[in-house]
């Protein structure tokens, strides 16, 4: 991280989540600038959701950007529908879904396929035990100078009326925490205790806020593929 300027990650004066609703748009609107800021890219979303984002799809199709989601099975199979459904029919649209565990293995495979993005953005399930490990995989299939996107990084799974959507599974993942784990940014950690200081990642400051995190991978570096 830069010297000099805030700490974007722990800015203590910047205002907590009050609507989550709102928080989410505020983020969709944020992927879609910088998206239409690289037409042509190579964008891989790993935890896609089970909603579909009309907004997202089109105009990942208007930008003729390859696309890559990874989630669960039964999710990719409704979104493909929903996609057809919805007159969007782009062969460089693509889901690999898993049947049973998380995404990781799924990173591995494209990794060992020689694919690699210019964008990266990781919305899964925002607990270290599952994203550090997806995370590290991610770094191995950014291109040089490649962004790198996290959102929710101060969610903690102790305050789960920030996320009222997800709050059920929320609660039973807390169930498989300690009181001080359940109360720590687990996206934070993994940002700032690996990403950065193991990958010589910077935050895009102009984009990023305590919230929503852009990192940005260095010109040249061994774990890089060209």
């Amino acid at each position: 991280m830069s010297v000099g300027g805030p700490d974007v990650l722990f800015d203590v004066n910047h205002p907590r989540l009050s609507n989550y609703c709102a928080y989410r748009q505020s983020v969709q609107t944020r992927l879609l600038h910088i998206l239409r800021e690289n037409p042509g890219c190579r964008f891989l979303e790993i935890g896609v959701g089970p909603i579909l984002r009309q907004e997202q799809f089109k105009s990942i199709d208007e930008l003729r950007i390859e696309y890559v989601g990874l989630d669960f099975k039964h999710i990719c199979a409704k979104h493909r529908i929903d996609l057809a459904a919805a007159s969007i029919a782009n062969r460089n649209i693509r889901f690999l879904g898993n049947v049973v565990g998380t995404y990781l293995f799924n990173l591995i495979r494209l990794m060992r396929h020689g694919e690699a993005f210019d964008i990266i953005y990781l919305d899964g399930n925002h607990s270290i035990y599952v994203d550090l490990a997806a995370a590290i995989a991610a770094v191995r299939l950014l291109k040089p100078r490649g962004l790198l996107l996290f959102n929710d990084v101060r969610f903690v799974f102790g305050q789960t009326e920030l996320n009222q959507k997800t709050a059920l599974a929320d609660i039973a993942k807390t169930k498989e925490l300690t009181e001080d784990e359940a109360n720590e940014p687990h996206v934070t950690i993994i940002i700032r205790e690996y990403l950065i200081p193991m990958f010589s990642f910077a935050v895009v400051r102009s984009w990023s806020d305590p919230d929503w995190i852009v990192l940005r991978a260095p010109s040249s570096a061994p774990w890089l593929r060209i």
